[in-house]
């Protein structure tokens, strides 16, 4: 059990739904004296975070019987967030089960444990509720020849390509955004392959990667979760990131939480908002467009926003690919709504605390940004400003917001030089 402090800003944010009352926990005195002792008090509330990074709390009280009397346990959501899923909830509860198993010397964890398993708890994700796209439909799609590889989180296949030797003293960790895949990187991969290896997953809900239909699966703590999981289970290090869109948004608090696996990073129209500037229009209007249509048309949404001149019919159909229809959209439609644009905005406090963290790293930052890109370019000459060994930011002359279509080799090129004038 991970018991925290959590700070009262943190908790200011949050509303506590009740999920257990115990009654009477002085009907068996001995576990409520070691609740006590592993806690050190009769009375009171404290807080853990669960492997899924949900705060609970367990607040005793004391009835005046020597001894704690009542129990309840509440979880923490934040105000504007629904209830996450109930397996999630239910594998947590069922920790906290074996966690007073361990510290109650008359309960025994192989019993509760084997209670736990008859009773199907913890359960995993209800049945019918992740889909996963055809393989078939991501065959002979132009440029893309890299075999599908996959690591497992939380019961989720996590899909990624991978190029260049796993041996290399270089690697590199690709993230796209919305409402891409790893396709998006197509033309960037053989580039940096050459100067080590090269790892570019899909995240979950996109591309080939499994896509829950709940949409209370998605939030912006959960797929930092996944893909938190993804990079350790992989035990990638000396990483250069190259990330755009959310995957800066990910990838940025990923460094935050896990500087030692960084070396640099490359930051491509994006950035880290915490809800305290201002927000974009054309953001705005994105965000609404992406809440009112019944279902995405990728294809014609990336015809209409590269702007390179040959980009085909046929690479337009590869986004595509992965939602057959609109069942498969869910985590692609809720992408926009977890961008912070208020300070009370669920993400919007942790972004603020990654971005103390950041200011204290010392990693080389390349800042890349599209001049026609209206929605990130405020956000990336913040990171330019966000941290201390930040190169100058370069942008990118006719390129738009997706600048891996845009101008991908010579991103490639451009980020390989810098690298090499850092040596």
């Amino acid at each position: 059990m991970k018991w925290v402090e959590p700070p009262a800003e943190e908790l200011s944010l949050l509303r506590s739904d009740p999920l257990l009352w115990e009654q009477e926990l002085d009907v068996r005195p001995d576990v409520a004296g070691d609740l006590e002792r592993a806690l050190g008090k009769r009375s009171g509330e404290s807080f853990w975070r669960s492997g899924h990074d949900h705060l609970y709390s367990l607040e005793l009280a004391d009835l005046g019987r020597g001894r704690p009397s009542m129990a309840r346990v509440y979880g923490w959501w934040h105000r504007f967030e629904p209830r996450p899923p109930e397996h999630e909830i239910d594998a947590d509860l069922a920790d906290l089960g074996l966690w007073v198993a361990e510290v109650a010397e008359s309960l025994d964890v192989d019993d509760v444990s084997q209670v736990f398993s008859y009773a199907g708890t913890p359960g995993g994700w209800p049945e019918g509720s992740v889909l996963r796209t055809p393989e078939e439909r991501f065959s002979n799609l132009p440029g893309f020849h890299w075999e599908r590889r996959e690591v497992e989180v939380e019961g989720l296949s996590m899909a990624y390509v991978e190029a260049g030797s796993e041996d290399a003293e270089e690697c590199f960790l690709l993230l796209h955004g919305e409402p891409t895949w790893s396709y998006l990187y197509r033309f960037m991969i053989p580039v940096l392959a050459q100067a080590g290896r090269v790892v570019a997953p899909d995240l979950i809900g996109f591309g080939r990667s499994d896509k829950p239909t709940l949409s209370s699966a998605y939030t912006y703590r959960s797929h930092l979760r996944w893909l938190r999981r993804f990079v350790a289970a992989l035990d990638l290090g000396d990483l250069t990131l190259v990330c755009q869109d959310w995957g800066g948004l990910l990838g940025l608090r990923l460094v935050a939480d896990e500087a030692h696996r960084f070396r640099r990073l490359v930051a491509m129209n994006t950035g880290l908002p915490d809800g305290s500037g201002p927000v974009a229009e054309a953001f705005t209007a994105w965000r609404r467009f992406s809440q009112s249509v019944p279902e995405m048309d990728v294809p014609r949404m990336m015809q209409s926003a590269v702007r390179r001149p040959d980009f085909s019919t046929a690479e337009a159909q590869a986004y595509g690919a992965p939602f057959p229809d609109r069942e498969y959209q869910t985590g692609a439609r809720i992408f926009p709504r977890l961008v912070p644009t208020r300070p009370d905005h669920p993400g919007a406090y942790e972004n603020s605390m990654a971005r103390l963290a950041l200011r204290d790293l010392r990693i080389p930052v390349l800042p890349i940004w599209s001049e026609e890109d209206p929605i990130t370019a405020a956000w990336v000459k913040d990171v330019e400003r966000l941290f201390p060994n930040s190169s100058a930011a370069v942008a990118i002359a006719g390129a738009g917001h997706f600048i891996q279509e845009d101008a991908g080799e010579e991103i490639a090129s451009l980020i390989v030089d810098w690298m090499g004038r850092l040596a």
